[in-house]
């Protein structure tokens, strides 16, 4: 075979696995493209303003943390003093878990296996949710909230 040739089957071979390949947001939906840190900008049991952030490693192990814009201090300064309503404004304004996840970008989730939790029933839990990806944001759909009420859109937008 000669050198015309060999570039011509090469040429071929990569045309065809250029094709192959996903392209759009498939492509741009799996663990190693959404790896990154989040801050929130829509977290709807967490009122306006919610502070947090949200790191997916691209080794597949992630961290989450919620809380509302404001939280009571605790008047007597140390955290195992708080009063029963500080404890509750607290515990209802804020959730932090972490674990491992996939992506499924076929179809189009992304699955948190919660291994602890600030609300320990998540511990050992597992949440798929479907998500999209724009630009820098990534919008996921909580369907279980841990403030309760019905399903919405968690939005976060990636730190550069």
């Amino acid at each position: 075979m000669n050198n015309r040739n060999n570039l011509s089957a090469v040429s071929a071979l990569l045309l065809v696995a250029a094709l192959a390949l996903p392209t759009g947001n498939a492509a741009a939906q799996d663990a190693t493209s959404v790896a990154g840190t989040y801050t929130p900008v829509v977290a709807t049991s967490f009122g306006d303003n919610p502070r947090g952030q949200l790191i997916l490693g691209s080794d597949g192990h992630y961290s989450l943390n919620l809380a509302r814009a404001t939280l009571p201090k605790i008047t007597a300064g140390a955290r195992g003093k708080g009063t029963a309503e500080e404890n509750k404004a607290i515990v209802g304004g804020s959730i932090f878990h972490y674990g491992k996840y996939t992506v499924d970008a076929k179809e189009k989730t992304i699955t948190f296996n919660v291994e602890a939790s600030t609300f320990p029933n998540w511990d050992g839990a597992t949440f798929k949710r479907p998500f999209k990806v724009s630009g820098d944001q990534l919008t996921y759909t909580d369907n279980a909230p841990s403030g309760g009420g019905g399903p919405h859109d968690v939005v976060w937008k990636r730190v550069k």
